[in-house]
């Protein structure tokens, strides 16, 4: 409950930002994290002693919330140099980002699929896709990724390519799949991919802020910066400019700043045009995969209001 108050009181301070006076979206914020921190003290005493069944259903839907609470927050709404990875690094940089196994964890422990949970009816069909991911995850080879030719250039997506020996393979095939998607309730579960299978091999690339590296999780800001979830938006917007000025300043091999401005959503690239490929294809296909998985992300997570009442 504290965190369904924490996010709510998120959703206030993100619809008062823009008034003439800061001060209620501030206020708003501040008791955003008191709850925030209530939480936190009441879910790490919880976690630290034997699960009860009855409590397997709350702590996952606990664990969800933090999950997007974590992604709005953000120290500096308003100035990118004070932000990832312009900033000094700093131990707790990507916390939200490592997030993704502490949520696989808590899967295995509350298992929303199991019969007597409040989500069998969402999941029961859907363990091993919201897991581990859908098969086609692991099984694209390099050369069959639908990418521009520049960016498999520079990621070397060949026929050699693999998730297990190219760091970057896994989220190019997530983004060459949602790079022609608008960004909204019923696909979000398609963005939330990229960060939710995230390798740890990725992870310590971003860590040590690797250009490549850094490049992905810009380009996926930029996919989901102008899109119609308002948890998501803040730090797309204001690190998606970071990185961009970030690359424009340390990227002296690849050109990716640049190569960042010409990826723009919703165009086709030739290789595209060649095939025929509608710029709407990938939305049915997605939204196949990943139904019942992703209504039950979307209901946890973007509807604060409802959720508390309930």
């Amino acid at each position: 409950m504290h965190m369904l108050l924490s996010l709510t009181l998120m959703h206030d301070s993100h619809l008062t930002a823009h008034l003439p006076s800061p001060l209620t979206s501030t206020r708003h914020k501040h008791a955003a994290l008191t709850h925030w921190t209530t939480a936190t003290k009441l879910f790490t005493r919880l976690l630290s002693a034997p699960i009860t069944p009855r409590h397997r259903d709350a702590i996952w839907a606990t664990g969800v919330i933090i999950g997007a609470a974590s992604f709005w927050f953000v120290d500096s709404a308003t100035n990118p140099w004070h932000v990832w990875p312009l900033k000094p690094s700093e131990p707790e940089d990507l916390a939200w980002l490592r997030l993704g196994e502490g949520k696989r964890m808590l899967w295995r422990v509350a298992d929303p699929t199991r019969r007597e949970s409040v989500f069998y009816g969402l999941m029961r069909d859907k363990r091993s896709q919201c897991a581990e991911g859908p098969e086609w995850l692991y099984s694209s080879s390099g050369a069959g990724v639908r990418l521009p030719a520049r960016v498999k250039e520079v990621f070397e997506l060949d026929e050699r390519s693999s998730v297990r020996g190219n760091p970057y393979h896994l989220p190019l095939v997530v983004l060459s799949r949602i790079r022609h998607l608008h960004l909204t309730h019923a696909n979000v579960i398609s963005f939330l991919y990229v960060t939710a299978f995230i390798t740890p091999e990725l992870l310590a690339l971003l860590e040590k802020k690797d250009v490549r590296a850094v490049f992905i999780i810009g380009w996926w800001f930029k996919m989901i910066a102008d899109g119609e979830l308002w948890w998501l938006a803040t730090r797309a917007t204001i690190e998606g400019q970071a990185v961009r000025i970030w690359l424009e300043l340390e990227d002296r091999e690849y050109g990716l700043a640049r190569l960042l401005d010409e990826l723009r959503l919703g165009d086709q690239n030739e290789e595209d045009a060649e095939l025929g490929l509608p710029a709407s294809m990938w939305s049915h296909e997605w939204e196949n995969d990943g139904g019942s998985c992703a209504k039950q992300m979307a209901y946890w997570e973007v509807e604060p209001r409802n959720k508390a009442v309930l």
